[in-house]
């Protein structure tokens, strides 16, 4: 009885039992790449509903979320889940690609914030050493005495 409640609430959407909340994802994959379930041999309806809730999962955390919210985690198990979705039979090499581009551009973006770390700190030690060159200085040299016109 609870299984076909919950089915009640799903909708055959491409040749998968989907939320209806997923509609608009499933209409945009099978628009832009209408290959993707071409091959896919599953019969149970279940099963197939798993594999496209893990693809739908995958691109959400590859199209919607930022770099920044993404961690190693997301793009560990997005390989795992996109592995899956291949072996299922799915067509999702434009998935791969785009997993490929998002791991690059997080590598790339963690590597450029610790460089810009690493110039942070270069820029506080020159900070301090020209502070302490002003300590240095004569004494009757003081804020006032120095006049600065615009």
């Amino acid at each position: 009885m609870g299984n076909q409640l919950q089915r009640q609430k799903k909708i055959t959407s491409h040749g998968f039992i989907i939320d209806p909340s997923e509609v608009k994802l499933a209409d945009w994959i099978f628009q832009t790449y209408p290959e993707t379930a071409v091959n896919v041999k599953l019969q149970d309806d279940e099963l197939r509903t798993r594999y496209m809730n893990l693809l739908f999962g995958i691109i959400k955390r590859l199209y919607h979320k930022t770099l920044r919210d993404l961690n190693d985690d997301d793009l560990t198990k997005a390989s795992k889940e996109l592995s899956d979705v291949i072996q299922a039979g799915f067509s999702v090499e434009w998935l791969a690609l785009k997993l490929e581009k998002v791991s690059l551009e997080k590598k790339t973006s963690e590597t450029r914030i610790r460089e810009l770390k690493e110039e942070v700190k270069k820029l506080k030690l020159a900070m301090l050493e020209e502070k302490a060159k002003l300590k240095k200085k004569p004494c009757w040299i003081t804020k006032t005495e120095i006049h600065i016109s615009c």
